[in-house]
């Protein structure tokens, strides 16, 4: 019972160290040295890849495995006063835990007795944490001497090593802190060939356990939580008790707990037994991020979405991937969500909570035929849930908007099966009426694709060298209206411009089509600028826009997103030779751009000899 006990005991601060790292994702902070480390996870998606060999050293944690403690992505670390003071309470209490185990575990490999864990604790408590902010330093130190110039912090490193005994001599041999760090180099090097075989054995079994955690979800962390927990123990039960017959062997003494034997009742080692999948169920919901939910209070409203993706479109590749446009879908998306009331001057610095979201998400379906399996990707609507902290940050213009890009945001493992492991992002604009949620590959860096506008209102999405078409953004807003719609594509077509000239009417289709005057202004004196003949209404951008826009009065948000998508597309404007006005050295093209009351014609003229663009006419 007294080897069951220590299980618990390491279960129950792993499952602890858990539910705090969780907590640090969602009000921001870290723990150290306990930095979170990311899983790459959605649903069935596996946690981590590849396998980590190791040596249990002092009290099994799946750091040593490299396992992170929560399937929550991370954000970019936090420091300061609140990470600063929760790493200190979690470094006090590791200590005291971590006295309470190695006194637990010195009474049961040396004399199989049950000894007073709370005791222990108190006894070594002193030593530990002076041994934890020693390790704490030092480890410090070889990260950052390691980041300037490697071999410094190599060899500090294996320095290290040698007083890795430390707090074995401090609990077996009854000494202090200052006494086991003089004691631990001639120890390490004396007994070294003999724990040799057993850390060689510890990499075995360390590398077992470690390939548990590409297991999907919530097993990923379950199985090495448990496993890591009963072997590990008996790993350094065992070195324990070797240094204990060498130290015996060399005269030196090793003295036994000066407490007594503690006899614990039937039921408390019957409740014991039952906290062991207590605690494997209760990590697993820590690790999924579940209990946040418990800060969730106070009502929340629904918004009704739209979702929009850039891909590779014709404009995109006749502009040499400088023109971004959009194809738009309209389906029953929706998310619930908390928000405060932003509308005043004061405005809280980050928003947090967790959202329902109603969204699609890309799922393999196979299909067997015989001998043989068809797969293939659809989307299917799902219902997720969604925890998120969003940080405020500052838009081109001065306005404030808030994100996920400096804070984080996370899908809570669910029912979705997804292709591969996703990722998201989140964006409220600064008086709160949008709330925009980009849907990707953990794989993918979205950093070159997520972009606000300059007013920080709308999510302009850039289009992605690779698959762009895997990135998905959804909006959601009270009440959509075509003006916003607009607002958001002028607010894109700032960051758009074309590379040649010879393609120009193609982004001048998209710009009339996405009503922005501003942009087809630019674009004919551009074609002005170099000697292409332009024909064309004399508007200046308002007049444009004005004409263009009014073009949608009066048609559904269904029909105006169909006709905005014939941008973001390939084959979205079909050039049209009219062959009655070519000959053998000119041929003259005609684009429609569709709108709602009809479509507006572009005429244009290329040289068969070189292509180049000759004319272009507009409206005529």
């Amino acid at each position: 019972m007294a080897y069951t006990r220590l299980i618990v005991l390491v279960m129950v601060f792993e499952v602890l160290l858990t539910a705090v790292v969780g907590l640090g994702i969602y009000f921001g902070f870290s723990i150290f040295p306990y930095a979170q480390s990311p899983a790459t996870t959605t649903g069935a998606a596996v946690q981590t890849v590849g396998f980590n060999a190791t040596i249990p050293l002092y009290m099994p944690s799946l750091t040593d495995l490299r396992i992170p403690y929560t399937y929550l992505q991370v954000g970019a670390q936090a420091w300061g006063i609140p990470a600063f003071l929760a790493s200190a309470a979690v470094i006090g209490l590791q200590s005291f835990v971590r006295g309470m185990y190695l006194g637990g575990l010195k009474g049961w490999a040396l004399n199989r007795k049950t000894v007073s864990l709370i005791a222990c604790g108190r006894r070594y408590f002193g030593g530990m944490i002076a041994w934890s902010i020693f390790q704490s330093v030092i480890g410090s130190l070889i990260f950052f001497l390691a980041a300037a110039f490697f071999p410094i912090g190599l060899i500090l490193m294996i320095a290290l090593l040698f007083y890795s005994l430390t707090p074995y001599l401090m609990v077996l041999q009854e000494i202090t802190f200052s006494e086991a760090l003089a004691k631990a180099p001639r120890m390490f090097r004396r007994y070294f060939g003999t724990l040799l075989p057993l850390a060689l054995l510890a990499m075995l079994c360390t590398l077992v356990i470690s390939l548990s955690r590409s297991l999907t979800p919530p097993w990923g962390y379950a199985v090495p939580l448990l496993a890591y927990a009963c072997i590990g123990t008996l790993l350094i039960g065992e070195l324990m008790r070797q240094l204990t017959i060498k130290l015996t062997l060399d005269g030196d003494q090793v003295l036994n707990l000066p407490f007594g034997e503690v006899r614990a009742r039937r039921m408390v080692n019957a409740i014991i037994v039952l906290l062991v999948p207590v605690l494997v169920s209760a990590g697993s919901f820590a690790a999924s991020g579940r209990h946040l939910s418990v800060f969730e209070f106070g009502s929340k409203k629904q918004l009704e979405g739209i979702s929009y993706n850039s891909n590779f479109s014709d404009v995109f590749y006749a502009s040499e991937q400088k023109y971004t446009a959009y194809e738009w879908q309209t389906r029953d998306y929706s998310i619930v969500l908390r928000l405060p009331d932003l509308s005043n001057e004061r405005k809280p610095d980050e928003l947090r909570g967790i959202a329902d979201i109603t969204w699609q998400v890309n799922e393999e379906i196979r299909t067997v035929h015989g001998n043989s399996t068809h797969i293939d990707v659809k989307p299917i609507m799902h219902k997720s849930r969604l925890v998120y902290r969003l940080v405020q940050e500052t838009a081109n213009n001065g306005s404030f908007y808030y994100s996920s890009m400096s804070g984080s945001a996370s899908i809570l493992p669910g029912g979705e099966l997804p292709r591969e492991p996703l990722s998201i992002q989140i964006m409220v604009s600064g008086d709160g009426n949008h709330t925009f949620v980009m849907q990707y590959p953990t794989r993918f860096d979205i950093s070159q694709v997520f972009r606000v506008s300059d007013d920080g209102r709308y999510l302009i999405p850039g289009t992605s060298q690779i698959n762009p078409m895997d990135f998905h953004a959804y909006w959601f807003t009270a009440e959509q209206s075509t003006e916003n719609l607009f607002e958001l594509l002028a607010a894109k077509n700032k960051t758009n411009s074309i590379a040649t000239i010879d393609s120009a009417y193609l982004a001048l289709a998209c710009a009339m089509q996405e009503g922005d005057g501003r942009m087809v202004v630019n674009l004919l004196e551009m074609m002005r600028q170099a000697g292409i003949s332009v024909k064309a209404p004399d508007w200046d951008s308002l007049t444009w826009t004005d004409n263009l826009q009014g073009r949608y009065k009066g048609a559904s948000m269904q029909k105006t997103l169909e006709l905005l998508t014939k941008a973001g597309v390939q084959d979205g404007y079909e050039a049209k030779e009219l062959l009655d006005q070519s000959d053998e050295k000119i041929s003259v093209y005609q684009v429609e751009v569709p709108f709602p009351d009809g479509m507006l014609p572009i005429t244009y003229k290329k040289s068969k000899v070189d292509g180049k663009l000759l004319t272009v006419n507009v409206m005529d």
